[in-house]
């Protein structure tokens, strides 16, 4: 009940302040009224047109315009000195964002049942502490279980966009390519092998002492290469590199290096940047990467 209280002074500072003022200084401000009001209609307007312009088209079929104003426009002419019904407006706004997430996810909600049980559960005119206890974790019990379900659900399509990422036909060809760019290469040169996690290497100088492991680190120079020769990423200087930060076929092969150790890595696709690719760094989908590696001021794994 306070919180309910607290959200009505704050309803009524925020809405009572356009009902205040005398005569006078409001004629004196309805110009500059006018103006404001213009000014923030476009600003806002643009700015959210501009966010909907981003959205891909099955979202915007089910956000259409003329429905997100008429949300709008029931909303902003409301008639302010109502501040219960804004009030329960806001709260309804709120609990409404929870009801969409749980149908999405394929747990369906009875809203008139919803209703029904929290108006009369508002209406009453005392609350006893203990069976508000039990509903609460009644509640907490049922929604743990609900949120069970919405995460098998969004793991689900998680899944079929990854698979769906995979079987596209840019990330199929790419695969292809870096298959045949490592056979051939394999072909021109014995020295390169091919490690059970489908990464493959060739030692140009193997180094001394004790290998990076995967909790060691080195500092490293390196270049990388697309299987067209493009440089898309390089750094003479050094820098040091952890395993476990790193793509895991660059990891797996910086963990085999000892101090001084010069490789080249060949690494699938499915090693790298995966079906996601790097768009910034200009790595397609499942795109094969060669890198030139050189590893000294070797941290070993403890």
């Amino acid at each position: 009940m306070k919180k309910l209280i607290m959200a009505c002074g704050v309803a009524a500072v925020l809405l009572g302040a356009s009902s205040c003022g005398n005569s006078s200084s409001s004629n004196a401000n309805k110009g500059f009224g006018d103006s404001l009001s213009v000014a923030m209609g476009e600003a806002q307007g643009c700015r959210l047109a501009s966010e909907y312009l981003t959205l891909p088209e099955d979202q915007k079929a089910n956000l259409k315009k003329e429905d997100i104003l008429r949300g709008l426009k029931q909303v902003i002419m409301t008639d302010t000195t109502q501040q219960g019904y804004l009030t329960g407006l806001s709260f309804g706004l709120q609990l409404v964002g929870q009801l969409f997430r749980y149908e999405e996810a394929g747990v369906p909600i009875d809203r008139a049942k919803l209703y029904e049980a929290y108006a009369k559960a508002f209406s009453a005119d005392t609350v006893n502490q203990d069976a508000l206890r039990e509903a609460q974790t009644q509640f907490q019990v049922l929604a743990e279980q609900a949120q069970q379900k919405m995460m098998e659900f969004y793991q689900q399509k998680e899944e079929e966009a990854r698979q769906a990422k995979e079987n596209s036909p840019e990330a199929k060809e790419n695969t292809a390519a870096g298959e045949a760019y490592l056979k051939d290469q394999m072909a021109k040169d014995p020295a390169i092998k091919v490690l059970p996690s489908g990464l493959a290497y060739k030692v140009i100088k193997e180094g001394t002492g004790e290998a990076v492991g995967q909790n060691g680190s080195a500092k490293v120079k390196y270049t990388g290469k697309l299987i067209d020769g493009k440089v898309f990423d390089s750094n003479s200087d050094g820098v040091v590199m952890n395993p476990k930060r790193v793509v895991p076929g660059f990891g797996e092969g910086l963990a085999m290096m000892k101090n001084g150790s010069q490789y080249v890595l060949y690494i699938p696709g499915n090693l790298a940047y995966g079906v996601d690719g790097n768009q910034q760094a200009g790595i397609a989908p499942n795109a094969m990467l060669v890198f030139e590696v050189e590893t000294s001021d070797i941290t070993p794994a403890n």
